[in-house]
């Protein structure tokens, strides 16, 4: 059996966690350089407030209802989700983590079990050791648990395929709301007449196959309760690209070499993660398109190192000389962006033929500092332990984050003060 695992309103129930004066009440949650709505919990979609709406359209109106804003705290959120995890690692044989606030957890096909029993206790569980209220969908599919998942919202936290009134649940539920079905797909089912789950479950198969490609003839197996969907195994990204828009306007190129500097360290973080080296480092560097008040600037540069590593000081090296190249005085710079390209993987070190024994000791003492860094930085906060040229506070290049939460979870002098 599949149980699909969410945490309710995840990005607002993370900084309600630590805020209790806020149970109850709106909460929204900002996207980079507090641009947009990116999340919200029911108090504030009740308020009329939805995903996507500018910040600088909704303040006045936030601050009219009382509702709570917050700027992004992805520290404190990757932290709380592997706590939630760790307990589902603990209450279950198999957990494939789907993203930062949903998991699908595998049970085998015991003989006579109390699935909805054992959904309350993690739910419970979860709730008690981290705060978090999760919901639990029960089906036999992959597509089906999703479903169960959004029923189980508005069903008490828990909601299971086996006890429910099967025909009536996907005679009610809209086919937009099937996992995988977009608007496209949507819009051209309805001219087949194809409007809920019970229709789509109904498609035959050969049609499904035909307009819906094979991804959809899968959706319409696990409708009917044959397991078509495998679980998800994560590739290994091709490129890895780093940047964000600069909350001011930057002309210096300390600033930018700063900025640049601190992208890269992020960007060589997930290629450790994913065991690659790389090859090629491209920078891209622009200035605001829709700033009138000034030129405008953009440029791009690649280059190729010596051979593919996963060693920063040499990845950032190579990037700050293509920035300083690049780099033209009098311009106000919006962002800054590093991409990584040509990469491959890592696992086995790869010497050279002529390689001296000094050159191979080297190399095995960089790998060496880079886990070491790898692991100081996992274990205590991401840029706990960075190069010098990156470890400054950020300056006119850092992200607007006026409303952000301590980082309660990683950082000793961010906890609450009990008086």
């Amino acid at each position: 059996m599949i149980f699909h695992v969410d945490a309710n309103s995840f990005y607002a129930s993370c900084e309600r966690i630590f805020r209790p004066d806020l149970e109850g009440k709106p909460i929204v949650v900002l996207s980079n350089n507090d641009g947009i709505i990116i999340a919200l919990n029911d108090e504030a979609k009740g308020a009329g407030l939805r995903r996507g709406d500018p910040w600088f359209k909704t303040a006045a109106e936030c601050a009219r209802k009382g509702v709570s804003v917050f700027s992004s705290n992805y520290t404190l959120y990757a932290d709380m989700s592997s706590r939630i995890v760790s307990v589902y690692n603990r209450l279950c044989p198999e957990v494939e983590v789907y993203s930062i606030d949903e998991c699908f957890l595998y049970f085998p096909d015991w003989k006579c079990p109390d699935y909805p029993g054992i959904a309350h206790r993690i739910r419970n569980t979860v709730y008690r050791e981290t705060g978090m209220p999760v919901s639990v969908g029960i089906a036999p599919t992959r597509t089906l648990a999703k479903m169960c998942n959004k029923l189980a919202k508005k069903s008490g936290g828990v909601f299971s395929w086996e006890d429910c009134d099967k025909e009536g649940v996907l005679e009610a539920y809209p086919v937009e709301d099937v996992w995988g079905i977009g608007w496209s797909k949507t819009k051209m089912l309805r001219r087949y007449g194809i409007r809920t789950a019970k229709d789509l479950r109904d498609f035959p198969l050969e049609h499904a196959k035909k307009h819906l490609t094979i991804t959809g003839m899968r959706t319409v197996q696990e409708l009917r309760e044959i397991p078509a969907q495998d679980k998800e195994e994560r590739e290994k990204r091709q490129n890895i690209c780093s940047s964000k828009s600069f909350g001011e306007p930057v002309s210096s190129l300390a600033d930018l070499e700063e900025a640049l500097s601190a992208y890269t360290h992020e960007a060589v973080s997930r290629l450790r993660e994913q065991k690659s080296k790389v090859k090629y480092v491209s920078v891209f560097l622009m200035t605001n398109p829709w700033d009138e008040s000034g030129p405008q600037y953009t440029n791009q540069a690649s280059a190729a190192l010596e051979t593919p590593t996963s060693w920063l000081p040499e990845i950032q090296g190579a990037a700050l000389e293509l920035l300083r190249g690049m780099y033209r005085s009098g311009y106000r710079y919006r962002k800054v962006m590093v991409n990584l390209l040509g990469l491959e993987d890592d696992t086995v070190p790869q010497g050279e033929l002529f390689d001296s024994p000094e050159r191979s000791q080297t190399l095995k003492n960089n790998q060496s500092l880079m886990e070491c860094l790898d692991e100081l930085n996992s274990r205590y906060g991401r840029g706990t332990l960075r190069l010098g040229s990156s470890a400054r506070a950020p300056g006119g290049w850092g992200m607007q984050r006026r409303f952000l939460s301590p980082a309660y979870t990683t950082d000793i002098r961010a906890l609450p003060e009990v008086h």
